[in-house]
């Protein structure tokens, strides 16, 4: 008997031609053998969302963003029309709605917004009804009744937020084979994982790891949707997502994240007065600049250096706030984060003091470093970024 239902997702390169949408529509029937129920969220056509924003600029360099959510939501729903009539054309009942249909609720930022709640009614009549029910992700309407879109990798967090309003388990499909120690762009031995903790896959995205959006894994986490990430054609044994109970066996270290396009600020300050970087802080969250590494050193009496790490995308906004503020800064540009990550961190002894000598030993100079109870974060220069992923692999046996 069919298990009761699956939300699949389908990446951008999966969905990129009409040829591919057809091959997506032939993998969801073959999905109907399994599941009774299946919900399919699917992103922008290939680069559409791209051709989109360029098209914006040819208009306006500084275009209003209420207006670029709602153009920029159209690139979804041109999939999910055509993924609905690939299924339909090959007899199979499907429907396609724009996430406002779906029940997407949104908060926050245009362009950036969070959802809020999923109300599932109407994609449960259908399901019903029989039909194969086709979602537009990275889209919501919020308060304002404004179309809002999820920012980057927006399509993950609809798909696990669906799965989690249905009770269903949430695979998605990409053009990798599942989540790797290392970015296999990066160093082409890489292994791939077949299981990982929630925990870990949180602190991997969060650090870099580009495979998953760190936000559809915190959602995953807190309603427990068990997620599966494969390659799209599913020929493949893909990575699990699962409770860190479920792994059996753990090594040190599971993963060696990399984050490149790294912006490192620094301040000096003639006082150690708090008020004066936590309004800087204030600020740069009012305008959804995301900080990462802070670090704050007393050289002197009177002379302290207060550091932190954002995107390199957010140089102008984070310049015009230290100026208003009439403070001295300096920025370090060609720099990436790589970062050391495993939950069995929290009970094996010696992980850092080995990360460190191997550095020292290679001469890699450090400009930040920042720890969690399952990661180690190293700022260093973009060409030591190769010979630091070799010697780390090695030394962990990535």
């Amino acid at each position: 008997m069919s298990k009761k239902g699956v939300v699949i997702k389908y990446g951008g390169s999966s969905v990129a031609t009409a040829e591919k949408l057809n091959q997506v529509a032939d993998r969801i029937i073959r999905k109907k053998e399994e599941f009774k129920n299946i919900v399919t969220v699917v992103s922008a056509m290939g680069k559409k969302t791209n051709e989109l924003l360029n098209l914006s600029e040819e208009i306006s360099l500084n275009p209003n963003k209420r207006e670029m959510d709602m153009l920029l939501s159209t690139g979804e729903q041109i999939t999910i029309a055509l993924l609905s009539m690939a299924l339909n054309e090959k007899g199979h009942k499907a429907i396609s709605l724009a996430g406002w249909q779906a029940g997407f609720r949104t908060f926050g930022h245009h362009m950036k917004s969070k959802v809020q709640s999923v109300d599932n009614e109407l994609i449960e009549k259908y399901l019903e009804e029989g039909y194969i029910v086709i979602i537009a992700g990275f889209q919501g309407v919020n308060a304002a009744r404004d179309i809002t879109t999820l920012g980057r990798g927006g399509s993950d967090t609809s798909a696990v937020a669906i799965a989690a309003s249905l009770e269903y388990p949430c695979e998605i499909y990409t053009d990798v084979e599942g989540i790797y120690t290392v970015d296999p762009r990066v160093y082409k031995d890489a292994k791939k994982l077949d299981y990982l903790s929630y925990e870990e896959t949180l602190e991997m995205a969060s650090l870099g790891a580009k495979v998953i959006e760190p936000r559809s894994v915190e959602l995953a986490w807190k309603y427990n949707v068990p997620i599966y990430i494969a390659l799209n054609t599913n020929d493949v044994e893909g990575t699990h997502i699962v409770k860190e109970g479920k792994i059996m066996e753990k090594k040190n270290i599971t993963n060696l994240s990399i984050m490149d396009n790294i912006l490192l600020v620094n301040i000096e300050l003639n006082t150690n007065n708090p008020e004066i970087i936590n309004d800087v802080f204030v600020k740069l969250g009012n305008e959804n600049v995301n900080i990462d590494i802070i670090s704050q050193n007393k050289f002197s009496d009177n002379k302290y250096l207060v550091s932190f790490t954002t995107t390199l995308d957010n140089r102008e906004v984070v310049s015009k706030i230290l100026r208003e503020k009439k403070l001295n800064f300096d920025y370090i540009e060609n720099v990436t984060k790589i970062s050391i990550i495993g939950n069995a961190m929290r009970t094996q002894a010696g992980v850092a003091s080995r990360a460190f000598e191997i550095l020292s030993q290679n001469n890699v100079e450090l400009h930040q470093v920042s720890t969690s109870e399952i990661s180690i974060s190293y700022v260093i220069d973009n060409y030591n970024v190769e010979k630091v992923v070799a010697v780390f692999v090695e030394e962990f046996n990535l």
